[in-house]
């Protein structure tokens, strides 16, 4: 399966980082496929998302964040995103419901093919290579 890669240092004024912050952590890591979307026509837009949050995470822990092509539907796909402290503890899971609309009238349209075929491929995506392939 198609996923994408974020690497960070966490930042907190008070040593504990929120959830909250781990969250906007998670969303950060979703922009390359809202991005490739855009290029292929359509906006990606979240309709759910499920985190776990596992363990605490303090200020200056190195994060480590995948987000993997796990399902297609029609108009939507999930993505599962795991946040990895120092390349080994789980710290945050989540699952992240997008669906795809048509940027102007604003309604749902097919999942375009190349996020289906991506299903199949275990590769990293890297939106500035399909500008440059397609």
């Amino acid at each position: 399966m198609t996923y994408t890669e974020l690497e960070l240092i966490a930042e907190s004024k008070k040593g504990h980082v929120n959830n909250v912050k781990l969250y906007e952590y998670l969303d950060q890591a979703r922009k390359e496929w809202y991005h490739f979307c855009i290029l292929l026509g359509v906006e990606a837009v979240a309709v759910h998302i499920g985190v776990d949050y596992k363990k605490e995470v303090f200020q200056g822990d190195k994060l480590f964040i995948t987000t993997t092509l796990e399902r297609v539907g029609n108009t939507s796909f999930t993505l599962t995103q795991k946040i990895i402290r120092d390349e080994q503890e789980l710290v945050v899971s989540a699952e992240s419901v997008l669906t795809t609309i048509d940027r102007k009238l604003r309604s749902k349209v097919k999942v375009p093919d190349e996020i289906r075929s991506m299903l199949i491929k275990e590769s990293l995506l890297d939106a500035k290579l399909f500008i440059s392939t397609t």
